[in-house]
């Protein structure tokens, strides 16, 4: 009974955060049935693990990958994949080709745990508007931001997070004339210090934030726009060139060990 129960609460978590930021309740369902079914592709199709490590978003039909394989092979049939969702109108691929790095994987959950830890704090963002990946120190926001103070803002706030070599900013101005309404959510009542009720979240335990050193890190575009459903050519249709990494055959790309793990 306790693993039925602890499969729900993960299946319904990402549901549950959609819910809670601005979007509806069918619009946070479209996306992380959206979400599942790229990752469950891609994982069905990572022989030896190959696509263990690319991370998917999606918000409002827009697939953001991002991660890292073993080849540039595997980058384009990552994207493949996610095309081969009908319920995907964009794709992103920010996947990277490298090598596994524990040291740079646990500062890059660092970063994540930062930049989300200011966005709460800061009461002009709706944190859970705002999707964040991290990678070798690049940060890719992917969202819908309300106004376009919110999105500079939300930019802003993870450029000064030490350890952060740029910002991507793959988030959307909310187009619709404004948020659906709240869902309540039940919770523990809050108290302070000294055991007095608040109302305020914040007015309860303090966020712990670390200090940002050095100069603001460059917020740039992407280096590519996303790539849309009628400009994406699928490598593998009839007629189609063989892709790089296919050696002419016809059953598709090739599978290519991982490299092997650095030690820092």
């Amino acid at each position: 009974m306790t693993a039925r129960v602890l499969a729900c609460l993960l299946l319904a978590a990402p549901i549950l955060g959609g819910c809670l930021s601005d979007r509806t309740f069918g619009e946070a369902l479209d996306d992380s049935s959206a979400a599942t079914e790229v990752k469950t592709r891609l994982l069905s199709a990572g022989l030896n693990g190959r696509f263990m490590e690319v991370d998917v978003a999606v918000v409002d039909r827009f697939v953001l990958l991002s991660g890292r394989v073993a080849s540039q092979e595997d980058r384009k049939e990552a994207e493949r994949i996610a095309w081969s969702v009908g319920s995907v109108d964009e794709v992103a691929n920010e996947v990277n080709v490298g090598y596994w790095d524990l040291g740079r994987d646990v500062n890059d959950a660092w970063i994540t745990e930062q930049i989300r830890l200011r966005l709460i704090a800061d009461n002009d963002i709706k944190g859970t508007n705002f999707n964040i990946q991290v990678h070798g120190g690049t940060v890719y926001l992917l969202g819908l931001a309300r106004t376009e103070d919110e999105l500079r803002r939300a930019a802003e706030h993870a450029s000064i997070v030490s350890g952060v070599k740029k910002v991507v900013s793959y988030v959307k101005m909310r187009e619709r004339a404004g948020p659906p309404p709240e869902i309540s959510v039940a919770a523990a009542p809050l108290s302070d210090a000294q055991g007095r009720p608040v109302t305020d979240p914040s007015a309860g335990q303090p966020i712990n934030i670390a200090p940002s050193s050095g100069a603001p890190a460059p917020i740039v575009p992407p280096a590519q726009s996303p790539t849309t459903r009628g400009q994406y050519s699928d490598p593998y249709a009839p007629g189609a060139a063989p892709p790089p990494g296919s050696n002419g055959n016809s059953v598709g790309l090739q599978t290519v060990p991982l490299p092997p793990v650095t030690n820092n």
